[in-house]
């Protein structure tokens, strides 16, 4: 997964743009002045990128709002920072990670395939029979794992699992075929995230929110991390 930056370096770029939150061509920009020196052309755990033009992020790293910041052993880098590796989750925010727990996110049916965990003993199906096992009454991220999230609109509120395949890496949307999140944004991020969500219900995961970029060229809506949508 390559997080790309500008042809300066990144420490002053940091300087010209306190973050830049691109998905397919989308940028949030502060300009100021700076000055580029071709000795020091990328920043901390940034590497010249194969055209010796742009830098992008150093494998074991991954973008966020502060820059390209090394992920901690047993990450992996994600769609908006380091995120726990397969089979891996945080028993609370901030936390290592550490194995996702047995119950958690099996496959479940509300007919023949109930959840045996006494932890993870409910089966959220949505609006189909086949789901998968979670826990319920949750109030706050801690109460979650496994990266899922809390939903208190729903009755009784639930952990839900975040979409299928988001923020996988991609470089078209073939690499996302197959899961919830089939968009692929091959711009920035070149990870998978969902798209055709509704502008007037919000119905994307938790965290997120539905953004109009049609402007960009984007003919669907996408779901993008809450308070990176700026059109």
């Amino acid at each position: 997964m390559q997080k790309f930056y500008s042809k300066q370096a990144p420490s002053c770029w940091m300087r010209r743009a306190a973050f830049a939150v691109a998905v397919a061509g989308l940028f949030v920009s502060l300009p100021t002045a700076c000055t580029f020196d071709p000795d020091d052309r990328c920043g901390e755990n940034q590497v010249i990128y194969g055209d010796n033009v742009r830098c992008v992020c150093a494998e074991g790293s991954a973008l966020t709002a502060e820059g390209c910041v090394r992920c901690a052993e047993g990450e992996v880098a994600g769609e908006n920072g380091c995120v726990c590796a397969a089979g891996e989750s945080r028993p609370a925010p901030g936390a290592p990670c550490e194995a996702t727990p047995a119950g958690l996110g099996v496959s479940c049916d509300t007919q023949e395939m109930p959840c045996s965990d006494a932890t993870y003993d409910h089966c959220e199906t949505g609006e189909g029979t086949q789901g998968y096992c979670t826990n319920v009454d949750c109030s706050d991220p801690g109460d979650c794992q496994g990266g899922f999230a809390c939903d208190t609109e729903s009755s009784p509120s639930v952990c839900r699992r975040p979409p299928l395949g988001l923020g996988k890496a991609c470089e078209s949307d073939a690499d996302c075929a197959g899961g919830e999140a089939t968009y692929c944004d091959a711009f920035v991020s070149r990870t998978c995230l969902v798209s055709d969500c509704s502008l007037t219900a919000d119905d994307c995961f938790v965290g997120y929110a539905c953004c109009d970029l049609s402007a960009f060229g984007v003919p669907q809506p996408l779901c993008v991390p809450e308070g990176t949508c700026t059109t």
